[in-house]
This record gives C-alpha cells, sequence and structure tokens, in this order.
C-alpha cells in the first residue's frame, strides 16, 4: 500500500499542469505507450518464438500495466488492437498454446472470447495475453478511470485493425474488415463513450472539410477537452477506404484516420520514425496538425540508440510519444531506462512553441 501510494503520487508530480491550459491541444506533447492492453507473453511462447526468429521473439518480449494503473501515471495516448469476430469461437481456442499442452486462459476469459464481438489481441493465436480480452471490456476500463477523473487532459486512443497472422498457424485466419464491420466499431465506441468521444463531426462542425478547420481555426483547448477521448484509426490504405466507405469527409465516423496534408479529413497524422521523418513531423506539427510518433521501436535497440530515438521525438514536436518505457513500466524497471520530460512529467508545452 505505501508503494502504491508513492506511485501516485509520483504520478500525480509527473502529470500535473504547472502551464497554461487554455491553449490549443496541438499545443502540448504527451507521453503515450505502444500496444497498451498487452500483457506478458508466457515463457514457453517466448522461447518457442526464439527457435523462428531470436530477433522477433524480443520484439515481443514486453508488457504493461492495466490500463487505468498508466492513465493514473499520467499517459495520455492509448493503442488498442482488435480483430473482427463476428460469429465468435473463432479465438477461444489458442492455437500456440494447443501446441505446447497449455492452457493460457481463464474460463472466464475463454467464455468471453467464444462470444461474438471484436477481441483485443497482439497476435492472433500467438501473442494472445491482454488486460482486457475484449474491445468494450477495454473501453469500460476507460470509461470508469475516465468518471473518477473527470477533468483529466484529453485522452486519444489509436486503434489498429488486425486482419493477418503468422503463416505457421494452421487457424483459420482473421475475419477482414468490411464496411459493417467498420460500422459496427464505430458503434461500440459511440455506445460506450456516449458523450465522452469527441468524434470528426466534432471538429469539423459546419466547415466543408476537417482540413480547412486544422488549418483556419486549429484545435479546441485543452480545457474544452477535458475528460474527453479522441480515437485515431491506424489503418492502411484499403482500411482506410472501407472506414471512410469511399467519402472524404468522416461524416458520422467515431474515429480519425491518418490522411495525407491536404486531405479533407486530414487532422492527425502517423509518422513512426521521429529520426528519419524529423523535417517532416515539423512541418506537420507547425501547419495545426496533430502527430503521433515513437520514441522507441527496437526493444534490443541499446540504451543510447533509444535515447537517440526519443530525443528527436521530442524535438520533432510530435504531440504524441508512445513508448514501451514508460516510468514504471516493466520494460523501464527492468531495463533501468524510462521516457518522461524533465523532472519526470509526461505532459509538456510542445517544444516547437516553447
Amino acid at each position: 500500500m505505501f508503494f502504491w501510494l508513492l506511485l501516485c503520487l509520483s504520478a500525480g508530480f509527473a502529470s500535473a499542469a504547472d502551464f497554461d491550459e487554455s491553449m490549443p491541444l496541438d499545443q502540448y506533447q504527451w507521453i503515450g505507450s505502444h500496444n497498451s492492453y498487452k500483457r506478458a507473453l508466457p515463457d514457453t511462447a517466448y522461447q518457442f518464438l526464439r527457435l523462428q526468429s531470436v530477433h522477433k521473439a524480443n520484439q515481443l518480449n514486453y508488457s504493461h500495466l492495466s490500463l487505468d494503473e498508466q492513465l493514473s501515471l499520467g499517459l495520455r495516448q492509448l493503442e488498442i488492437d482488435v480483430v473482427n469476430d463476428p460469429n465468435g469461437n473463432q479465438y477461444h481456442h489458442v492455437e500456440l498454446a494447443s501446441r505446447l499442452n497449455e492452457d493460457w486462459l481463464s474460463v472466464h476469459e475463454a467464455a468471453q472470447l467464444a462470444k461474438p464481438g471484436f477481441k483485443v489481441m497482439h497476435i492472433p493465436h500467438v501473442d494472445v495475453m491482454t488486460h482486457c480480452i475484449t474491445l468494450q471490456a477495454c473501453l469500460k476500463q476507460l470509461t470508469v478511470w475516465s468518471d473518477s477523473h473527470p477533468e483529466h487532459f484529453p485522452i486519444v486512443i489509436m486503434m489498429n485493425a488486425k486482419e493477418t497472422q503468422p503463416d505457421f498457424l494452421k487457424s483459420k485466419k482473421p475475419t477482414p474488415f468490411d464496411e459493417a464491420a467498420f460500422a459496427s466499431l464505430d458503434e461500440v465506441i459511440q455506445n460506450t463513450l456516449q458523450d465522452r468521444l469527441v468524434s470528426p463531426d466534432d471538429i469539423r462542425g459546419n466547415a466543408q472539410s476537417l482540413q480547412s478547420v486544422i488549418a483556419n481555426k486549429g484545435w479546441p483547448s485543452v480545457n474544452d477537452l477535458r475528460g474527453k477521448f479522441i480515437f485515431l484509426f491506424d489503418g492502411n490504405e484499403s482500411q482506410r477506404e472501407r472506414y471512410t466507405q469511399g467519402q472524404n469527409n468522416l461524416k458520422g465516423r467515431a474515429m480519425f484516420a491518418s490522411f495525407e496534408p491536404g486531405h479533407p479529413s486530414a487532422a492527425i497524422m502517423i509518422r513512426n520514425n521521429p529520426v528519419e521523418q524529423h523535417q517532416d513531423i515539423r512541418q506537420l506539427v507547425e501547419s495545426g496538425y496533430l502527430v503521433r510518433t515513437r520514441a522507441d521501436a527496437n526493444l534490443s535497440a541499446s540504451h543510447e540508440q533509444k535515447a537517440l530515438q526519443r530525443d528527436a521525438a521530442f524535438r520533432s514536436g510530435a504531440q504524441m510519444i508512445s513508448t514501451d518505457f514508460y516510468p514504471q513500466s516493466p520494460q523501464a524497471k527492468r531495463s533501468n531506462y524510462s521516457v518522461h520530460f524533465a523532472q519526470g512529467r509526461l505532459i509538456r508545452t510542445n517544444s516547437i512553441s516553447d
């Protein structure tokens, strides 16, 4: 209990704001996490995967605190991966666990996975251990925390739609997301978040396009977005086409999506390499876009290599900086390396606008 009290106190210090929060959202930088729902891969699975590829296995050797613990620490950007399971009974028997003669899931988890609906996992039938087995369970954790902290800094949730799995698996491949599946995904988000959700329509208002609002008016202030969530769809070109149903304005959609500058729905960008894409990120930020980048990607990199990418992310001005090494994360504890701003803070005014 004493440790948890210290943790909460340090989290409050790290995320406390001593700056003007009446500024637009894009004038801040904040730390987030990568594949935020992920629990540790069972050691037997890790050893099995090492036989296939040491590097790929090492890239899966990370885990996170629960979603509410991450939010309590001060993280304000999370990531959730979902698979489309409209008929159920596709993921309640984990193929790799069966191959290893193991049972990774609790009775409750297996029962939830057997039902139709969107399931949360990193790699189907391989890396499936999560803090919330279904999308609805994840969203419920977010809303419960939010209701207990109604004045919180706005939280961005990045969503990935998983449609592939490793070739060595014999299980049925993931069901693709068609337009109906994406509509159902939006419905789950909208029904669960309700008035906590900031949608593309909310930002666009009566303007013709999101891009014109970003260029001419900009983002609302943090004070106007307190207690809110913004969802960002991280999809490939084909997925974005299906998600938008061929339209250009994201009308009626729950999530923003990463389009190129000048596109009518361009508002939030994903640029994951702040070293190679440094100048691109700076130009996007200076144009008013929100940008998500990564402070680390190679878990086998040295501290010096990770610090190089981290510092490039900070200097780029990207507002959302995702990491596996936030303070108190299992990786940070194990490696004695963590990603945060000065004085342990996880939110600060944007370095470009300082």
